[in-house]
C-alpha cells in the first residue's frame, strides 16, 4: 500500500510544481515562452513513452507510463492551446480539449482505448499511459466546465456528493493496494490513487464555489476570442461583398 500511496502523492507533488512552470501562461504571459514549453514537455513525454514500452521490468515500465501520461496531457491539454501575448507562435492549436464539447472526444479516447485492450493491440504499459491522460483530461473537463456551469447553491452539494463517493473510491483503491502482492499491480494503481485523489481534494474545496483563478485571469483570454471572432466575422463580410461585385 505504502508503494501505491507515493505514487499517488508524487504525481500530486509534480502537479503542484507544474503549476509555476504554466504560471507565466495564465498570469503574465512571456513573450515566446511556449517556444520554449512545448518542446521541452514533448521531448519529456516522448522520452519517458518510449522508457515505458522498453524497459524489461514491468513494474518501472508502468512508473513511466505514470508520468508519460501525466506529461501528456500537459503537452496536448496545455501548452499547445495556451497563448502568449506575442511571439513567433502566439499558440501551436486553436483547439481546446477542455472546452465543453471535449467530452466527445474524451468519450471516443476512453472507447477506443478499451477496443483496442480487449483486442490486445496495445501495449498494456502504453495503454496505462493512455488511462492516465484520459482520467485527467475527464476530470480537468469537470473542473473547468461542469462545476462552473452548476447554480451556485447547487456547487456544494454536488461537490460534497463527489467528494463521498471519491472518499469511498479512495478507500476501496487503498484496501486493493494492501491485499495485493503484486508490484505492478501496486504501480497501477497508485495511478488511479493519483486521478481519485484530484478529485477528491478538488471536491472538498475548489468545486464549492467558482474559482476566483479562473474568474480573473481567464477574463483576458476570452476578451482575445471575442476580437478574433470578430475579425473572422469582418473577413467573411469582406468576402460575401468582394462576390457580389464579381457577380
Amino acid at each position: 500500500m505504502k508503494r501505491t500511496i507515493f505514487i499517488g502523492l508524487s504525481g500530486i507533488l509534480y502537479f503542484a510544481v507544474s503549476l509555476a512552470l504554466f504560471m507565466p501562461f495564465r498570469m503574465k504571459p512571456i513573450e515566446n515562452y511556449n517556444l520554449f514549453a512545448l518542446p521541452l514537455f514533448a521531448a519529456a513525454f516522448l522520452f519517458l513513452l518510449y522508457k515505458a514500452c522498453t524497459v524489461k521490468k514491468d513494474t518501472r515500465g508502468y512508473l513511466y507510463g505514470y508520468f508519460a501520461g501525466i506529461l501528456m496531457w500537459q503537452l496536448l491539454g496545455e501548452t499547445a492551446s495556451l497563448k502568449v501575448p506575442a511571439g513567433a507562435i502566439l499558440q501551436f492549436s486553436d483547439m481546446n480539449i477542455k472546452l465543453l464539447g471535449g467530452y466527445f472526444y474524451a468519450l471516443a479516447g476512453w472507447t477506443l482505448l478499451y477496443m483496442l485492450w480487449k483486442l490486445k493491440m496495445l501495449n498494456s504499459r502504453a495503454a496505462y499511459a493512455f488511462v492516465i491522460f484520459l482520467g485527467i483530461w475527464s476530470f480537468e473537463l469537470y473542473m473547468d466546465n461542469y462545476s462552473s456551469r452548476l447554480p451556485l447553491y447547487m456547487m456544494g452539494m454536488v461537490a460534497n456528493a463527489i467528494m463521498v463517493v471519491s472518499l469511498v473510491a479512495t478507500i476501496v483503491v487503498l484496501v486493493m493496494a494492501k491485499r495485493t502482492t503484486s508490484i505492478e499491480r501496486k504501480t497501477v494503481l497508485g495511478g488511479v490513487f493519483y486521478i481519485i485523489l484530484n478529485i477528491l481534494l478538488s471536491a472538498s474545496g475548489p468545486w464549492k464555489l467558482p474559482q476566483s483563478f479562473y474568474l480573473k485571469y481567464e477574463i483576458p483570454a476570452l476578451q482575445q476570442e471575442l476580437i478574433d471572432t470578430q475579425r473572422e466575422l469582418d473577413h467573411i463580410r469582406q468576402l460575401q461583398m468582394q462576390m457580389i461585385y464579381l457577380k
